[in-house]
């Protein structure tokens, strides 16, 4: 019996490839959004609280389905990841060809599991953390008679502790070395494959990845010198 092709398309190595790099993509946006939205830390408390309550009331209607799409897109990448790494350690006659192939595609694709299972272990603290306030308690303030939660009091509270500072810095250099690799295969999965671009794709995930661990790592550090002021 032929099986349907959705099915066989899911259960191929190109369709799995492709998803996880449709996921990886809406991933590595929604970053670049983030970032976007932390910069506003720089511009003071008023000001981030305020962006922040745009988005989680005034816009939740907007928003509560993205954030629904985004922990769909994550856990299916994570769920790829996972299982394309055993597929290919159980794959033994393959095994030396496949480190052949990282070898080949730089030494960030060396580490892209390992890389990959810390930042679930971040996503894992920060999230619940900032999102849900489940580790500690967020105040809250008022601005022109409109209560807010202080995000930025929090953020400022446990920025101010090195060793916070130290796994936030550190998450971020592992996934600095996750863009460096995954964006340049997520965009080549989807289709952007051609050795005349190639060379050009490999560039711009470098650059991505430097401009978004060097943003997020620069506010964090400056957040945490910002402890005596």
């Amino acid at each position: 019996m032929a099986k349907n092709p959705v099915t066989a398309y899911l259960s191929s190595s190109i369709g799995r490839k492709q998803i996880m790099g449709l996921s990886g993509v809406y991933l590595y946006f929604f970053l670049l959004v983030h970032l976007a939205g932390n910069i506003g830390m720089l511009s003071g408390a008023e000001h981030f609280n305020s962006y922040a309550y745009l988005l989680l009331h005034t816009l939740k209607e907007i928003i509560y389905p993205v954030e629904c799409t985004l922990v769909a897109a994550f856990l299916l990448h994570v769920y790829l990841g996972i299982k394309v790494t055993i597929e290919n350690r159980a794959a033994r006659p393959e095994r030396y060809a496949v480190n052949a192939s990282k070898a080949k595609q730089g030494p960030y694709a060396k580490y892209m599991f390992v890389s990959g299972m810390w930042l679930l272990i971040f996503v894992l603290v920060h999230v619940p953390h900032f999102r849900m306030g489940l580790y500690s308690e967020i105040g809250t303030v008022t601005y022109d008679g409109v209560e807010m939660r202080d995000l930025y009091g929090a953020a400022m509270h446990f920025f101010a502790k090195g060793w916070f500072t130290a796994f936030y810095v550190i998450s971020f250099l592992f996934l600095f070395n996750h863009l460096a690799h995954g964006v340049g295969s997520s965009l080549q999965s989807v289709g952007l494959n051609h050795p005349r671009y190639n060379a050009a794709i490999q560039f711009i995930s470098k650059a991505y990845a430097v401009v978004i661990t060097g943003g997020f790592t620069a506010i964090a550090i400056w957040a945490y010198f910002q402890r005596g002021v």
